[in-house]
């Protein structure tokens, strides 16, 4: 199975560890694990990993 980054606009990022700010576009992003930041050819490109976690939910009888 092929997968896909999905692209979305770069327009700027907020970071201050004092505070404990971390925006991205204006907003916060949360478990953001790693981020990377590049310049290439006049041009920025901002690339996040980040954790989600998933569970199953089991009823009890």
């Amino acid at each position: 199975m092929a997968e896909t980054i999905e692209r979305k606009p770069f327009k700027s990022i907020h970071i201050d560890t004092e505070k404990g700010i971390y925006l991205l576009n204006g907003e916060e992003v949360p478990m953001v694990i790693r981020i990377d930041l590049e310049f290439i050819n006049g041009k920025w490109s901002l690339f996040i990993t980040r954790d989600e976690l998933y569970v199953q939910e089991v009823e009890k009888n």
